[in-house]
């Protein structure tokens, strides 16, 4: 609802149209705060609605919303379940084929226009190391094989280390930051991901180490988990508000 919010009290160029939720009694009385009165519509007539459609659906949902929006060329997707484009077999290429403009935010993860800088000069390794307390990934964690109460972890844990492909898929709602990172840089398969569940942190840890022909880049992002899915940071539907205000910007800040 933030994204909504923003958008009601006014970005300048965008205006709101239409939302939608999966429960419309819920979607009415959430909405009955804003001042504009936009359309409560299904997922799939979101893209006939609107020029520019954002997305902030549970992994499940993306592709209900990403198929109908295939369907109509010339139009901007806003992304913010990124894992999503990198797993969905076929999607990107579907979306070029589309001429379909996708626009991922930053998100939670910093230091994105040094890693666009460095694939330029030429990437030699990039690594991502992501810390979350472990309630964060729910009331229970899986460790390799094992399924473990998330309270039960009393020190800091690595839960997976692999690919970005692999983080995300074995973490499809805590490591979107992964496909982020990976989309800017070294791509799925070459970007190194490390997971872990500590339970001395109270905040959403990111550690992007970058090494490139031009230098070395360590980018740590430390942000408060979302009160209403402390699986995702807070900070992450601000970035998408701030995506939204870079589109219509006269002045474009960042690589």
């Amino acid at each position: 609802m933030r994204v909504a919010k923003a958008l009601d009290q006014g970005i300048e160029g965008l205006q709101l149209k239409a939302v939608a939720l999966r429960d419309v009694t819920t979607a009415t009385a959430r909405l009955s705060g804003l001042r504009s009165s936009p359309a409560i519509l299904p997922l799939s007539e979101l893209p006939v609605a609107a020029d520019i459609v954002v997305e902030c659906l549970p992994p499940s949902a993306f592709l209900e919303l990403g198929n109908a929006m295939l369907n109509h060329g010339g139009k901007r997707f806003v992304v913010a379940s990124v894992g999503q484009l990198l797993i969905a077999e076929g999607f990107l290429d579907a979306v070029r084929a589309a001429d379909l403009a996708i626009l991922v935010p930053s998100g939670a993860v910093t230091g994105l226009d040094g890693l666009r800088a460095a694939r330029e000069i030429g990437l030699e390794a990039v690594t991502l190391k992501t810390s979350k307390p472990p309630h964060s990934f729910g009331d229970s964690v899986r460790i390799g094989d094992t399924i473990v109460a998330a309270s039960e972890i009393k020190e800091p844990t690595r839960l997976f280390s692999g690919s970005a492909r692999q983080s995300i898929a074995a973490f499809p709602k805590n490591i979107n930051v992964a496909a982020t990172v990976a989309l800017a840089g070294f791509g799925a398969d070459r970007t190194s991901v490390e997971i872990w569940a500590d339970p001395g942190i109270a905040l959403n840890t990111h550690e992007l180490t970058i090494r490139s022909r031009g230098g070395k880049i360590r980018a740590v992002s430390e942000n408060l988990p979302d009160a209403d899915n402390p699986k995702s940071s807070a900070i992450t539907a601000y970035s998408i508000i701030a995506a939204l205000r870079r589109m219509e910007s006269a002045v474009s800040l960042g690589s």
